[in-house]
């Protein structure tokens, strides 16, 4: 990967984790349809992008994609659906904050790995790199609320995201110098699709009500994000 396309991937968290330092609490409603656009544009690269790369010559494709789909489930488990999303306030829980911080980080690191692999993504290169970047970008909204809702000062918050936004690329950069392709990205790749799937549907059909109704805006976002998928092909 180039320099511009490693700082992308590391000021994308950043980004999400400053406008909750910097935002108020009415600016949920908007960042509700962010991660709407960032789920949109995720399922939609996956499907154009990702399902031919996996499923081409690679029989055991299907396998690989439902373990990466479940190991988000378990993954779920330590960080309570941040990653799409969710968050809640949880006073002083350090426990809770270690775990969250753990599901996370593992999820991060697999969404990296499969970037470091140029030649087998080919042209689908960039439109995971923006993918994985705007999925990020919610990530580091909701991390940061959940640490500034548990009374955490801004600063240890600011020190945390910034860790935090080094997992991705610093996963790229493992996977470059001690892996050299192969029957590896056959398995880790397919199981990063299945991670995207679980999380990108997840916030796709979660409804802004119990009656499994969507708003106007929700909708636009959410066809906006696929729409602009398309310009990639």
């Amino acid at each position: 990967m180039q320099t511009w396309e490693y700082f992308l991937l590391f000021s994308a968290p950043l980004i999400g984790g400053a406008a909750a330092l910097l935002l108020k609490k009415k600016s949920l409603d908007n960042y509700k349809l962010v991660l709407s656009f960032s789920g949109a544009f995720l399922f939609s690269v996956s499907l154009i992008h990702l399902f031919p790369v996996v499923f081409n010559n690679n029989e055991n494709a299907g396998i690989y994609v439902l373990v990466g789909f479940f190991l988000q489930v378990l993954l779920e488990q330590l960080t309570h659906g941040i990653e799409h999303g969710h968050f809640h306030q949880h006073q002083e829980n350090h426990n809770y904050i270690f775990g969250l911080l753990m599901g996370l980080t593992v999820h991060s690191f697999l969404d990296g790995i499969p970037l470091s692999d140029y030649k087998l993504l080919e042209q689908s290169h960039h439109s995971l790199l923006f993918g994985i970047s705007i999925h990020k970008i919610p990530e580091g909204f909701a991390l940061a609320s959940v640490l500034l809702f548990s009374n955490y000062k801004k600063l240890t918050v600011l020190i945390v995201v910034l860790l935090f936004s080094l997992v991705a690329p610093a996963a790229v950069i493992l996977s470059d110098e001690f892996v050299s392709g192969g029957s590896f990205f056959s398995i880790i790749v397919p199981m990063a699709v299945g991670s995207f799937l679980h999380v990108s549907t997840t916030i796709l059909f979660e409804s802004e009500s119990k009656q499994h109704l969507f708003g106007w805006k929700k909708i636009v976002a959410i066809l906006l994000g696929a729409g602009i998928s398309l310009l990639t092909i």
